[in-house]
């Protein structure tokens, strides 16, 4: 990819998608406080005009790829304490963080991810290296590994150079609150108190698309409030947490929301598979978030179904494509940026409570690449 030329961003917390014209970013898929509100728009509007985000912009200009571009940005968000994402993590029932985290490269089909794997800063990051190795030859005929979990990624992380951190290090005064307060609601047998805990699901994300049509796609998550040691989420598992691919139209998702929805759904995909028709992609969103995620047959007898995507669709001959989001959890926060401009912008949608779970706002808006 030569000098000036543009892509297309966006990334959420719980989602987030990159591109060089415009950046969008996702504070999750979830409950987002009212009085925290101005805090996560803020947090959006400072990971579209972060150094490290900017960056990879310029590597995208200068050649650099999609997949760099996802994972700088997605590290800017797994290093803020607002995040369900690195610091600032979930805790599991036992009070350790444990992250997942993937990346898929559109270009080369090849994805790479970590499950429930403590003391790693930017589990994204180790993520990349797993999916940039998947192309590389091994002694003896072995095969490199796409997912790797626990001890075993964190002997891998060693060999890449990427050093591990004391897990308590990644604990945040507000996790720890949280896991506090709602472990003494466990403790009480208190099951609402349940129920609102699954609802805390700031997962981070993004996809960058380039104006060759270079995808790629990245997710990653704390996971949910005190879930059992060693629990692997939709933000590791292939086809669930992100996907990108590149056709007659260039195709990225991140997902958020509750994973064990997501992973029987296989959300990132199905939703992928579903916008890539020639038609109108958000009626296709839409119905694909009623008939496969809502109405799912895998999701049968659950009062609730929690999830969000966040999409891009890109025609590369055209040099136009659309920026698509969608939630069923109580709100959803982006936030975009085009990169010709100095002022990003912020967007928390939104879903009355008595249709949480039952249905899906649908959301989206056209951009150009010149």
């Amino acid at each position: 990819m030569t000098d000036g030329n543009q892509g297309f961003i966006a990334v959420h917390v719980d989602f987030c998608i990159i591109n060089i014209i415009v950046m969008y970013v996702l504070l999750g898929a979830g409950r987002h406080s009212q009085a925290l509100k101005e805090n996560y728009q803020k947090l959006c509007r400072q990971a579209c005009k972060a150094k490290i985000f900017l960056k990879g912009i310029q590597n995208l200009k200068s050649g650099g790829s999609s997949l760099d571009a996802v994972v700088e940005t997605v590290i800017v968000l797994e290093n803020s304490p607002l995040t369900n994402a690195g610091f600032g993590s979930n805790l599991t029932l036992e009070g350790t963080v444990e992250c997942d985290a993937s990346v898929m490269d559109g270009a080369t089909l090849q994805f790479g991810a970590v499950g429930a794997v403590s003391g790693i800063k930017n589990p994204v990051l180790l993520a990349k290296r797993i999916c940039e190795h998947q192309s590389i030859k091994i002694a003896y005929g072995r095969i490199p590994p796409s997912f790797l979990v626990g001890n075993g990624a964190h002997v891998w992380a060693r060999e890449m150079g990427i050093q591990p951190l004391s897990p308590e290090k990644l604990i945040s005064a507000k996790a720890r609150k949280i896991y506090k307060h709602y472990k003494r609601k466990i403790e009480d047998s208190n099951a609402e108190s349940y129920k609102y805990t699954k609802q805390r699901m700031d997962t981070v994300g993004a996809v960058c698309v380039d104006k060759e049509g270079n995808i790629a796609g990245a997710c990653s998550s704390g996971g949910i409030i005190l879930k059992y040691p060693g629990r692997v989420g939709q933000a590791g598992m292939w086809g669930c947490g992100t996907w990108a691919y590149k056709d007659k139209y260039s195709i990225g998702t991140s997902t958020s929301g509750c994973g064990e929805h997501l992973i029987r759904t296989l959300l990132a995909r199905t939703i992928a598979e579903a916008i890539s028709h020639n038609t109108c992609p958000i009626t296709n969103l839409y119905h694909s978030m009623k008939a496969d995620f809502i109405d799912s047959k895998f999701l049968c007898g659950l009062e609730q179904k929690l999830g969000g995507v966040i999409a891009i669709r890109y025609a590369p001959q055209e040099g136009v494509g659309d920026f698509l989001w969608s939630h069923s959890t109580n709100s959803m926060i982006i936030g975009y940026m085009n990169s010709n401009e100095q002022t990003p912008m912020s967007h928390m949608a939104v879903l009355p409570p008595h249709e949480v779970g039952k249905k899906a706002i649908v959301e989206g808006i056209c951009f150009k690449i010149t």
